[in-house]
């Protein structure tokens, strides 16, 4: 009997500390999990951890953002919403297919020493495993920009308070600024943009009229203390700006600035960056679309349409690459400044730059498209055709990138064994031209073509003297029962273009699915351990009682 309530005894303790292990665990998984806070502002649906993170003023139609992580996407019922976001503290902003068009103020607005990073969010996986494209739109009122993020001056020492943005993600961002203002960065009349960082993403910037695209908005009159920096890990970028504004804002010590702020991340690399601004001569802003920025060498082509009345324009290139500017079949040249008229043929290919602050290029279409004349002449070293060998005329063929063009000339004695190709396009569709001649075969001769396209190519056909009481005919026609390879030169480069389109833009929302974490598994072990110690102990306990009775 004593053995079995001391049995019965130890169970109960087990039991109790199998107890205390699930309430430990339960205790602990549901400390890990955080409350998540999902709520609607008006036509944005909002997110967060924490409920002290944001509030919404309805009468204001304004969403304020104090801190901490914070997803907002577009009310599905809703196209484009009215509502407006403002960021006063240290917060991350994942914006999922955001579309606002604000009726006053900036559509985002951070104020002067806050520090936000928004994060573009990618759509949902399909069946094939391909994301989708989540857009974001970010337009401002008249007067205010798209993303406004100014610098205010004053303070000790000069000092200057700016407010912080970096925007990174797959995703894609357009933002528009209204009359006057950026498209991100300062409103009309703030003083300068503030810091401006674009680590990744897909970027669009239109700025209002008078202002720049990413910085400054109109009536400042002080020079921007700050630039934007955009990283070489931007998937795609494009600014527009009238021609009183700039696609970018220039200044000075931006990069060093940012790096003592810590705003840029370690392993940032500055993307290289074209900058242009194409001329109002002769109408050449009239109908500025289908504009294509092609690698020459490459696969990379930019396609875009300037907004009505926009003439300069940003894109990311590659620092390495030489790339032209097309458009309806015109090729564009380098001018020597805006609407002198003055334009350098010569000038149709362009390197974009990492230091793109104070580089404009003033673009103007050609007339005409370049193209060059290659001048071809055959010499003989035959001994004056002294066997007779020599023929009456040579048909002479012409290669482009290592493919025939169809085009030949025929070098006689008439026209003294020289002619000329003439009106040869420098590019066809974005791609140089490298040209090369092909002689026909001749009997008897060994031909050795030498030259370029600058220079023109010379052709010299050289001839052994004929054995001793043999003939020309014979030696030809003894040549011709023979089989022999074709001794011919011929400088080629194969080049392949493929045409690269801006990605299809759609709209779609994001769906996210909180799942409990598990309690910590040293927890799970300790107590496990302890079980099973019980467990073992009361196996030999028993096993001694047995021997005992």
């Amino acid at each position: 009997m004593n053995t079995i309530k001391r049995i019965a005894w130890i169970f109960v303790v087990i039991l109790i500390l199998v107890s205390a292990a699930g309430r430990s665990a339960r205790a602990a998984e549901t400390a890990e999990v955080p409350q998540t806070i999902q709520t609607e502002a008006g036509s944005l649906l909002v997110e967060s951890e924490s409920a002290g993170s944001f509030r919404y003023e309805e009468g204001e139609r304004k969403l304020y953002i104090y801190g901490g992580t914070v997803s907002i996407r577009l009310n599905p019922a809703v196209d484009y919403s009215r509502d407006r976001i403002e960021v006063s503290g240290y917060a991350t902003l994942v914006l999922s297919g955001v579309r606002i068009l604000a009726e006053n103020g900036p559509a985002l607005r951070v104020i002067p020493g806050a520090a936000v990073e928004i994060c573009l969010a990618e759509g949902e996986k399909t069946e094939e495993g391909n994301a989708q494209v989540m857009e974001n739109f970010l337009q401002g009122a008249e007067g205010y920009a798209g993303i406004e993020a100014e610098t205010l001056p004053g303070g000790e020492e000069g000092r200057f308070l700016e407010a912080s943005l970096r925007i990174r993600g797959k995703g894609y961002l357009a933002a528009v600024g209204g009359e006057g203002a950026a498209a991100i960065g300062a409103s009309r009349g703030q003083y300068a943009c503030g810091y401006i960082v674009i680590e990744e993403g897909n970027i669009t910037a239109i700025a209002g009229k008078d202002a720049d695209a990413i910085g400054c908005g109109a009536g400042n009159d002080a020079v921007s203390v700050t630039a934007p920096l955009i990283s070489e890990r931007t998937e795609s970028f494009i600014a527009f700006a009238d021609g009183t504004g700039h696609a970018i804002t220039s200044a000075a010590q931006a990069e060093e600035d940012a790096k003592e702020e810590k705003i840029l991340p370690e392993e940032f690399t500055p993307a290289a960056i074209f900058k242009a601004v194409i001329t109002d001569a002769e109408e050449s802003t009239v109908n500025l679309e289908n504009i294509r920025v092609r690698e020459t060498k490459g696969n990379n082509e930019i396609v875009f349409s300037m907004p009505d009345g926009y003439r300069e324009f940003a894109v990311k290139t590659d620092a390495d690459s030489e790339y032209m500017i097309e458009q309806g079949g015109r090729i564009f040249a380098a001018a020597g400044s805006e609407g002198s008229g003055e334009i350098d043929e010569d000038a149709v290919l362009f390197r974009g730059t990492t230091n793109y602050g104070d580089e404009t290029v003033f673009l103007a279409p050609l007339e005409k498209n370049p193209s060059i004349d290659i001048d071809v002449t055959g010499y003989w070293e035959d001994e004056e055709d002294a066997d007779g060998t020599r023929p009456g005329s040579v048909d002479i063929t012409l290669y482009a990138n290592g493919k025939e063009t169809g085009r030949t000339i025929t070098l006689s004695e008439e026209n003294d064994w020289s002619g000329t190709f003439d009106e040869l396009a420098v590019y066809s569709d974005g791609v140089k031209q490298s040209y090369s001649v092909v002689e026909e075969r001749l009997e008897g001769y060994t031909g050795l073509i030498s030259g370029s396209d600058l220079d023109g190519y010379s052709i010299t056909n050289t001839h052994e003297p004929l054995p001793e009481g043999r003939s020309g005919e014979e030696e030809i026609e003894q040549r011709s029962s023979r089989t022999f390879e074709e001794g011919r030169i011929v400088a080629t480069v194969l080049t392949t273009k493929v045409s690269r389109s801006m990605p299809a833009r759609t709209s779609t929302t994001i769906k996210k699915t909180h799942s409990a974490k598990t309690a910590d598994s040293s927890d799970s072990i300790f107590w496990g351990g302890i079980l099973l110690m019980a467990v073992l102990a009361l196996f030999v306990w028993m096993r001694i009682e047995q021997s005992r009775e």
